[in-house]
């Protein structure tokens, strides 16, 4: 096998839910055709990659949502694979935001990291900041 363009293939975690989803429901029409053409241990991992991903925040993203990201980052020189990390993890904290981004300090100031963390709880909301807002904790089972 050869790899024709490396980075062609840069799905978020929104993509791969959507997919798998599309599939999950095609593969219920063949069932209900009555074929059924697909690997049990392949099932077994499109099931365990979709809990996964309705447990994280691309669960609650929208196309409406990415583009409005999309739009408000062109002012930044990030690399793709820097926004899509920014998009698949949603940093809440200017520490998640260094941890994503290559040479942060050199590249932007604080006020950009500020600005940046304004971005993303504007446009990539999440269904947990209510719960992390009230009591100042995580949901169980999720880190910061």
């Amino acid at each position: 096998m050869e790899i024709l363009k490396a980075d062609a293939a840069m799905l978020s975690n929104y993509e791969v839910l959507t997919l798998l989803n599309e599939q999950k429901a095609q593969r219920l029409a063949n069932e209900v055709a009555g074929t059924r053409e697909v690997a049990e241990n392949l099932r077994t991992v499109e099931f365990e990659v979709q809990k996964y991903l309705n447990n994280s925040p691309c669960s609650t993203q929208s196309p409406e949502q990415i583009a409005a990201f999309k739009e408000a980052f062109q002012g930044y020189e990030l690399m793709k694979v820097e926004l899509l990390q920014i998009l698949n993890l949603r940093p809440r904290s200017a520490v998640e935001l260094l941890l994503v981004i290559e040479e942060f300090e050199e590249r932007f100031t604080l006020e950009d990291c500020d600005a940046m963390l304004a971005i993303i709880a504007q446009t990539l909301p999440r269904d947990d900041d209510d719960a992390i807002e009230e009591d100042g904790e995580l949901p169980e089972g999720q880190e910061a």
